[in-house]
């Protein structure tokens, strides 16, 4: 159950407030202030929360969630969630099958548009044979291929075979022009998650309007045109035209922000949001976002959890939190820094003046790191005991988790020891320089490289570490390009299984592994692609259970990463935003059901969670 403490009455006399009526200002309009700008409006593209929070609300999926279930579905663009008792879905002997999805008639693009069988398949197609370096249509790719990148079938039999693979995986039935079916090598438990709401991989969008705008012809000639681009260079970069509830409202700024306004004809009326218009404005500086929620500038504002004792007790104020999370985050170190234009590794040699591009390759180093950094202070100050160490990649919350598992701690004796090691003792006699970048605005982490950074100055002032903040889209692209040392960065699960975890965190063509290069780790690293394929081609609990508890013990032993948070979520508004619902695989906030009235109450489905309220 919620706990709930109202302090208005005590509150109120401490800062003057008089009067019992709220005044609601705009009351159709909501404001939500927030650090990260977005890096994509492309559904091909997009894999980062501030993008994906934006395709929640742009775009509709085949099915979405239950309330706040992460294993109960609804239909959405189909008529009806797809199983085994319903003909749905239908599995061989060998483990194969097919998932087939009825598709939902008289829906509207936001252009007028009307939605076919025909768009659904073009456009996961579109989005399969798309597949941008570190984007999030791994996914699907191998569920439906069984590769994590296209170009692992490009490279062996050839462009055309790739094209037939994509086109054969997905497709209309011959028997039914109105359903669009999946052909899956291994039908996984986790299928439905991935083509669900807040998957942007999975959204649908309107054919004919992308061809118009210069995407993907839906033809075989020259596909390979649009195969791996820029994000600026495909033709969603920065424009939508989905069926979601929302639409754009002009050109969106990656560092002002972006407005949505309700799209009228929405074809799920009973279901129409009652806000007609969403500003998201991005402000780096957290005492602004602060200010703005104080002053009721802002309805909604992301406030760094360290200092949520400046903001408690601000009148019209309300704080949500202990929501449950499939979030965790570290550090991820790169094994081979691209070094072509880049300061971070100084002089790029080991000779006290900065570090090699293969600095991490070496596990005494990785060990230091792993030892060098207090979690214990970093979850107690930073996080404000609202997380806990982890003791791999995968959380509690997901099954396989092994909670004997051993991790490191804080130990600056054995974190001088490993330096000693490390490279022959060359890093012990030399010193070493490298940068360490944040992303701007990220209090929580611009807190944690600091920590690092002084935590190696106490050892000894020739280890040297810059730390710098840049801005949210910079810091993606730059990782992507593996140009980053290392880099702090978070995890929400696409869906609530292990695999989602220790394939982006630990495989090596995962969203991290690959942008750390992993590869590079040579022997140790293909011991841990063959745990991890083997784990996701099984669906036996038991032979699954022992895969990932042999991935976490690897992953330990050689310090792959450095895991530093798993925490819960807390959001901060104004007491007349109403309807605030919650579902740990959403990227942020659901503006769908959101509303403003004095004193509004929040969603229901809150209910199912032991949250926690306060409000003054």
């Amino acid at each position: 159950m919620k706990k709930v403490w109202l302090l208005g009455l005590i509150l109120a006399l401490v800062f003057g407030v008089l009067g019992t009526a709220q005044s609601v200002p705009n009351p159709d309009t909501l404001v939500y202030v927030t650090f990260a700008g977005w890096d994509s409006f492309d559904p091909a593209w997009v894999y980062d929360t501030a993008s994906g929070e934006a395709m929640f609300h742009l775009y509709d999926t085949l099915i979405g969630y239950v309330g706040g279930s992460t294993s109960d579905f609804r239909p959405v663009l189909a008529t009806e969630v797809p199983s085994v008792d319903n003909g749905g879905i239908t599995i061989a002997a060998d483990g194969s099958g097919t998932v087939r999805f009825h598709i939902r008639s008289g829906v509207k693009f936001h252009n007028g548009d009307v939605m076919t069988a025909e768009d659904v398949v073009y456009s996961i197609q579109r989005n399969l044979l798309a597949d941008p370096t570190a984007g999030p249509n791994w996914i699907l790719l191998y569920q439906l291929l069984g590769v994590y990148e296209l170009n692992d079938i490009i490279n062996s039999d050839g462009a055309d075979a790739a094209y037939q693979a994509v086109m054969d995986a997905v497709y209309i039935p011959a028997d039914d022009p109105n359903a669009v079916e999946f052909k899956l090598p291994l039908v996984t438990p986790y299928f439905l998650n991935t083509v669900s709401d807040n998957c942007s991989w999975s959204a649908i969008v309107d054919k004919s309007w992308c061809i118009e705008q210069g995407a993907w012809d839906g033809k075989p000639f020259n596909w390979t045109d649009w195969h791996d681009l820029a994000k600026e260079d495909m033709a969603l970069y920065n424009i939508e035209n989905g069926t979601g509830p929302f639409m754009l409202e002009g050109t969106p700024d990656p560092v002002q922000g972006y407005t949505l306004i309700r799209y009228d004809n929405y074809w799920d009326q009973p279901n129409l949001p009652k806000l007609k218009r969403v500003e998201v404005v991005y402000e780096e500086e957290w005492t602004n976002r602060r200010l703005m929620l104080a002053n009721g500038d802002a309805d909604i504002a992301d406030i760094p959890v360290q200092y949520k004792s400046q903001v408690e007790g601000t009148p019209g104020v309300r704080t949500i939190y202990n929501l449950p999370t499939g979030a965790n985050g570290g550090f991820l170190l790169n094994m081979d820094i691209v070094t072509e234009g880049n300061d971070r590794l100084g002089s790029g040699k080991l000779d006290g003046a900065g570090i090699p591009p293969d600095f991490f390759t070496d596990i005494h180093v990785r060990k230091a790191f792993a030892y060098i950094f207090d979690y214990t202070t970093y979850i107690d100050q930073v996080m404000m005991g609202e997380a806990t160490q982890p003791v791999g990649v995968i959380p509690p919350a997901v099954p396989y988790y092994n909670p004997d598992q051993k991790k490191y701690t804080y130990d600056l004796e054995k974190a001088l020891a490993e330096l000693k090691l490390a490279w022959n003792g060359e890093v012990w006699k030399k010193g070493f320089f490298m940068r360490l970048d944040y992303n701007a605005g990220n209090e929580g982490r611009k807190t944690g490289c600091e920590m690092i950074r002084d935590a190696f100055m106490k050892l000894d002032p020739r280890f040297n570490i810059e730390v710098r903040g840049i801005p949210w889209a910079n810091y993606l692209d730059d990782n992507r390009a593996r140009r980053m040392t290392m880099f702090f960065i978070g995890w929400l699960w696409d869906y609530p299984d292990a695999d989602n975890y220790v394939v982006p965190y630990l495989h090596s063509q995962g969203t991290y592994g690959g942008r750390g290069s992993f590869a590079k780790l040579g022997a140790v690293s293909e011991q841990m692609d063959a745990l991890i394929e083997a784990g996701s081609a099984t669906l036996d609990p038991a032979k699954r259970k022992d895969i990932y508890y042999q991935i976490q013990q690897l992953a330990y032993e050689n310090a792959f990463n450095i895991m530093t948070y798993e925490g819960t979520a807390r959001r901060w508004m104004r007491t007349w935003v109403g309807g605030f619902g919650y579902n740990a695989t959403w990227s942020r906030n659901n503006f769908k059901i959101m509303y403003k009235e004095a004193n509004a109450p929040l969603d229901p489905m809150l209910n199912a969670f032991d949250y926690k309220v306060e409000e003054w």
